[in-house]
C-alpha cells in the first residue's frame, strides 16, 4: 500500500485542493530527492535549533565534544553576541565601565611611614584660643558693659575649659603624661632669650632647634636679607613685672591641649604667654679700614604674646618649640562663630567649616 504524503495547505479551499497539491508532488521527482536531503542531515536542523536557542544552552554545549554541529552553533553564538555589541555602538548607546579605584593609606599609615624630620611643626594656632588683652586695652565697663561682660566670661570659659581639655589630654587612655605646669614659665622665658639672641647673632642652627618651621625660616631670611658688613645687637634689660606677674614677668594666658583627629596616641599642646619687657637694640655697620661704627641703641617696652608648642606623634613625644606671636582677642572677633554667644556646638562647627571654606 502507497502512502501519501500530505502537506498543510497554507489556503482554506478544502480537501480537494489538498489532494491536488499532494497528487503533484508525488509526481515530481525533486521532491523525492528533496525528501531524502532533509532524512540524511539530521545534525544539520539540531545546530539551527541550538543556535536559535538562548545563550545558557550554548554555554553548557561547550563542555560537550566538539562535532562539526556544535562548531556551527557555537560560531552563529558568538557571531550573535557580536554584532549585539556592534549594534548597540552604532547606535550611540553609552558604554559604562567600572574602574576601581585605587585605595588610599589612611593617616596613621601616613605618619607611621614618615620620618621624624619630615613630620609637620607649624600647624596654626589652635582654633578658639581666647586671648586675654591687657586691662587697658579692655572695653570699658560704663561705655561697652556688654562686650566688657563677654570678654570676662570668655575668660572665664575658657579657663576651664582648657584646664580641663589639659587634664583629658595628660592622664586619660593610659598615657600618664606630666601637667608641667611650673615649667611653662621658665621655658618661655628662656627661649625668648636664645631666640633673639641667635636671631641678632645670625645663628640659623639655635633657630631651627627652638623654633618650629615657619618661625625658622622668616628669621632666616631676614637675617639673610641684612645689608653686608651689618651686626645687630640686642639685649634684654628686665621684665617688667606687674601685680599678675609679680616673680616672673611672664603670665600664661592659654594653656590648650587636643587630640590630633585619625592619628591614635598623637596630639599637640599650646601655651599662649604674656612677656613684657624693656629691651633694647642696636645696628653696626663695618666700614672700608674694618673698624665698626657704633649705632645708636634704642631702648623701648614691649608686650608680646609668645606661642609655645608641643607635639606628640604616635606616642612620641617631642621638645617644646616657639611657634610664634599671636595677637590678643578683640571686640571684632566677637561676632566669630567661635565666640559668638546663643550657639550651640553643631552650630559652630559647622560655621567654622563655611568660614574655612570662604577663605579658600
Amino acid at each position: 500500500m502507497k502512502r501519501r504524503f500530505e502537506l498543510p495547505s497554507p489556503s482554506f479551499g478544502g480537501s480537494r485542493d489538498t489532494s491536488r497539491i499532494s497528487h503533484r508532488r508525488k509526481k515530481s521527482p525533486h521532491f523525492k530527492a528533496s525528501r531524502n536531503r532533509l532524512d540524511s542531515q539530521p545534525n544539520f536542523i539540531m545546530a539551527t535549533s541550538i543556535a536559535g536557542a538562548p545563550l545558557f544552552s550554548a554555554a553548557r554545549a561547550r563542555t560537550a565534544v566538539l562535532s562539526p554541529s556544535s562548531t556551527i552553533a557555537l560560531s552563529q553564538c558568538r557571531q550573535f553576541s557580536l554584532s549585539a555589541q556592534y549594534s548597540a555602538l552604532q547606535k550611540g548607546m553609552p558604554q559604562t565601565l567600572s574602574v576601581k579605584q585605587p585605595s588610599q593609606p589612611s593617616m596613621k599609615s601616613r605618619g607611621q611611614n614618615m620620618s621624624r624630620s619630615e613630620l609637620p611643626q607649624d600647624i596654626g594656632l589652635l582654633p578658639g584660643t581666647y586671648i586675654r588683652p591687657l586691662w587697658r586695652d579692655m572695653p570699658s565697663i560704663f561705655q561697652q558693659p556688654r562686650e566688657r561682660l563677654h570678654f570676662e566670661w570668655l575668660w572665664v570659659k575658657s579657663w576651664f575649659q582648657n584646664f580641663l581639655g589639659l587634664f583629658v589630654y595628660s592622664k586619660t587612655g593610659g598615657k600618664g603624661l606630666p601637667l608641667r605646669l611650673k615649667e611653662r614659665r621658665q621655658i618661655a622665658r628662656e627661649f625668648h632669650q636664645r631666640m633673639y639672641s641667635a636671631f641678632a647673632d645670625g645663628d640659623a642652627t639655635t633657630l631651627r632647634k627652638i623654633c618650629c618651621t615657619g618661625l625658622a625660616n622668616n628669621l632666616i631670611g631676614r637675617i639673610a636679607a641684612r645689608p653686608k658688613g651689618e651686626i645687630v645687637t640686642w639685649s634684654l634689660d628686665k621684665y617688667i613685672r606687674s601685680p599678675s606677674t609679680f616673680f616672673t614677668g611672664i603670665r600664661v594666658v592659654s594653656d590648650r591641649a587636643t587630640q590630633i583627629p585619625e592619628l591614635a596616641d598623637s596630639g599637640v599642646r599650646q601655651v599662649v604667654l604674656r612677656i613684657t619687657s624693656r629691651q633694647s637694640t642696636g645696628k653696626a655697620q663695618r666700614q672700608i679700614s674694618g673698624d665698626y661704627v657704633p649705632a645708636d641703641v634704642k631702648q623701648r617696652d614691649c608686650t608680646e604674646y609668645i606661642v609655645l608648642q608641643k607635639l606628640r606623634w604616635i606616642g612620641e613625644e617631642e621638645g617644646w618649640r616657639v611657634w610664634g606671636h599671636a595677637t590678643p582677642t578683640t571686640i571684632d572677633d566677637l561676632s566669630s562663630p567661635l565666640f559668638a554667644q546663643g550657639l550651640t556646638f553643631a552650630e559652630r562647627l559647622d560655621a567654622m567649616k563655611e568660614t574655612m571654606g570662604a577663605k579658600k
